[in-house]
């Protein structure tokens, strides 16, 4: 499927229009029907103003999932950073970060109390 085909679905499924579309991305019409009908790709920024748009991600947009809404993680960005460190340690030294993070615990809890 191309970005074409699923701009025309999200449009019909949000029913709104490529003319309220446009003026809500500030863009031209001529624009916004050159990737509807395929005729022009949008850049990277402009797929993801698109995504946002309809709450969705850019693999969506281009066909290369069938799933429209976001994967939501539970994780924040620092979250997230914290695990992937995790998952870059060997694994003879996750042990270790595993107590000291929960030594960190301990000292913000002691600060806690005093």
């Amino acid at each position: 499927m191309n970005i074409g085909t699923q701009l025309r679905n999200l449009l019909e499924q949000d029913g709104i229009t490529q003319k309220q579309l446009a003026k809500e991305l500030n863009i031209s019409n001529t624009t916004l029907n050159g990737y509807v009908q395929n005729r022009r790709q949008p850049d990277a920024k402009m797929a993801v103003r698109l995504a946002s748009y309809f709450n969705t991600t850019t693999d969506y947009l281009y066909g290369r999932t069938t799933v429209r809404e976001p994967i939501v993680t539970p994780y924040n960005a620092n979250e997230r950073r914290l695990v992937n460190i995790y998952r870059a340690i060997p694994d003879g030294m996750k042990p270790l970060f595993i107590e000291t993070g929960k030594t960190f615990m301990r000292e913000a809890s002691k600060n806690k109390r005093k």
